[in-house]
């Protein structure tokens, strides 16, 4: 059996690799034909014990979780030293999943709630916002709010509209939950 093998494109892998699933599979993103998320994606359908590790100058967060969804193990970038890939092969061969650290940093951000689910999202307000929402919370009408405050009914619509996108919420029954921290 041989140590290693290279495949120039996705298609030739997938050909050549069904009968012969190998521990790891070190896989470019950018492949002539079908990418190597795809190949990722078909060859862990039968090469269930193969680890596949992205070896890849992309980091964006949509090919970075394309990648780990199809089923790869790991992921670090081609500026990596060659100390660094030959360290992420034997921990992904360990049972880990290695990640160059700007790419776990990615994974870790994606991961967490952002600050206002965790929160009621009332620190993402602007003062004016946080006294808008604290109207409506009262049951107010537009036009009270507008009248309580002194402007416009049209100025408290373009204040609401702002407090749903920062709070990501869809109406006036959500963002008064999120308010009282429901």
């Amino acid at each position: 059996m041989e140590a290693f093998t290279v495949h120039s494109t996705a298609e030739d892998a997938l050909l050549r690799l069904r009968e012969n699933c190998p521990d790891v599979v070190i896989m470019d993103i950018n492949l002539p034909g079908a990418s190597g998320i795809d190949c990722v994606r078909q060859m862990s359908q039968y090469c269930q014990r193969s680890q596949f590790l992205m070896y890849t100058v992309h980091d964006d967060d949509h090919r970075v979780f394309e990648a780990l969804k199809a089923g790869a193990n790991g992921y670090i970038l081609k500026s990596s030293t060659p100390d660094e890939i030959l360290a992420a092969v034997r921990e992904l061969n360990d049972g880990g999943s290695p990640m160059s650290a700007h790419v776990a940093r990615r994974v870790v951000t994606q991961l967490r709630p952002a600050k206002q689910e965790r929160d009621n999202g009332n620190e993402l307000l602007s003062t004016r916002e946080n006294e808008v929402l604290a109207l409506l919370a009262e049951g107010l009408l537009y036009k009270e709010i507008g009248e309580r405050l002194g402007i416009s009914t049209g100025t408290i619509k373009q204040h609401i509209h702002r407090i749903y996108e920062k709070m990501h919420v869809q109406n006036r029954t959500e963002a008064v939950n999120r308010y009282f921290g429901r």
